[in-house]
């Protein structure tokens, strides 16, 4: 893996890059301005220009031609720009600046800053210029100097606000690729902690969710792995003595009930294999929620109906519903209340309860038994897949301990919650199911 560039290297290459595009920007813009100046410019030089040169004309001409040289010497030393009096017109100048100066009017030479002024009534011209060597004395007006006045003025606050900008980003993405590096080695409890990036916050709190639905997928891969292994060496070591059963059974009806029996470990074996792999299914949540907008009171009438066949005769159940309606999937939450009504047949002692109800929004189930209750310490277990509590290990109540698990995750997928208590009156365990009653559409 490449390793990932200091801030320092960073920093340097985007702010050589703003400051040489700021650069080229300020010259064209610099340019297009003398472009579009140029003639004003001239304009405002001459007409600066004029009272200064009619003066000098004047005390010129007062002057004998003889004298005119020393006038003219005594007269610079009030000017910051040289003068000189040429004896004609200069013949390096253009034809369109000689007939300028033949018809009595002054010329600038605006590349060069010199003013040619006639003199009237000889064939003398003024020379002044040029007019911006007083201007440029001293440092700020040389163009190191120039750079560094706009560096100074530009540059500073540019590199305070590109690295005030840049540093938090740079520090997100160091986070990100250090937590990217431990998932990839496989730490999948690593998180992008503290990222203040606005740029790179979303993509943290993404990673970090990410990496929380691969920890959860792989703790339960990891513990139906366990789990399906442990519960696999019962009937394997069933169909293993019953094979060795039915080597020494002596008549006709011993090899009837080893083979019924062994076909009742294969029939519990392939049940194992198909409620392990759906509920890894819904845990990976390949199983797409199919929203309905249910009346209440039909629907867990229907249910109770549904599941009387396999309720216990010496178990009374009741309903207590209240008028409404809830929006989920139906076939999901069929499997999560029938779950919660057969874990209660299995441990009551002769009473199971089912209320439902509606309050703030939510749709609140509770499922009551009179059985022998669920310790406190133990109740968040009850949702783990394949575990069973002490008063069930004998399998006298059967199952692989899936049950309420599948509970908890369908009421995930819903947006809810399940829980763990203790039922009253009857003194048993309740189980709950409380989820959204309509849900936002996905």
């Amino acid at each position: 893996m490449k390793p990932l560039p200091g801030l320092a290297p960073l920093f340097a290459r985007y702010f050589v890059q703003t400051m040489v595009v700021q650069f080229v920007l300020l010259l064209g813009f610099v340019g297009l301005l003398i472009l579009l100046t140029s003639g004003a410019e001239r304009d405002r030089i001459e007409l600066q220009m004029a009272g200064p040169v009619r003066m000098i004309q004047r005390q010129l001409l007062s002057q004998p031609p003889a004298a005119r040289a020393t006038e003219l010497h005594t007269i610079a030393e009030l000017y910051a720009y040289p003068l000189q009096l040429l004896p004609a017109t200069p013949a390096g100048l253009s034809d369109d600046a000689r007939a300028w100066l033949a018809s009595g009017n002054n010329w600038l030479d605006a590349d060069r800053k010199l003013l040619y002024a006639p003199l009237p009534g000889t064939r003398q011209v003024l020379l002044l210029g040029p007019l911006e060597d007083s201007l440029e004395q001293g440092w700020l007006h040389s163009e190191a100097g120039l750079f560094l006045l706009w560096f100074g003025f530009f540059g500073v606050p540019m590199a305070l606000l590109i690295y005030l900008n840049l540093r938090p980003h740079w520090q997100a993405l160091k986070a990100l690729r250090f937590t990217a590096t431990q998932l990839a080695e496989g730490d999948l409890s690593a998180r992008a902690a503290n990222v203040k990036s606005p740029m790179f916050g979303p993509l943290a709190e993404l990673i970090n969710d990410m990496a929380s639905k691969l920890e959860r997928q792989m703790e339960t891969r990891q513990a139906l792995a366990h789990a399906v292994a442990h519960e696999l060496r019962t009937p394997v070591a069933r169909l293993r003595f019953g094979l060795t059963m039915l080597d020494e059974a002596e008549d006709e009806h011993e090899r009837h009930q080893f083979r019924e029996g062994m076909e009742r470990d294969l029939t519990e074996l392939d049940e194992l294999l198909n409620i392990s792999l759906s509920y890894a299914r819904l845990d990976r949540g390949e199983v797409a929620l199919q929203y309905e907008t249910i009346d209440l009171t039909e629907w867990f009438e229907d249910l109770i109906q549904l599941l009387h066949p396999l309720k216990p005769p010496h178990i009374s159940l009741t309903l207590d519903c209240m008028a409404g309606s809830a929006t989920f999937d139906r076939k999901l939450m069929y499997v999560a209340t029938r779950n919660l009504l057969l874990n209660a047949f299995k441990y009551a002692a002769g009473k199971v309860h089912m209320q439902v109800w509606l309050a703030d929004g939510q749709l609140h189930i509770d499922v009551d038994d009179d059985g022998p209750g669920i310790p406190a310490d133990e109740r968040d277990r009850v949702f783990e897949p394949f575990q069973r509590l002490d008063r069930s290990r004998d399998r006298a109540t059967g199952g692989h301990g899936l049950g309420l698990s599948f509970v908890r995750l369908i009421t995930l997928h819903h947006g809810g919650a399940a829980s763990a208590g203790e039922a009253r009156p009857l003194g048993g365990a309740r189980m709950t199911i409380q989820l959204p009653q309509h849900p936002p559409a996905p």
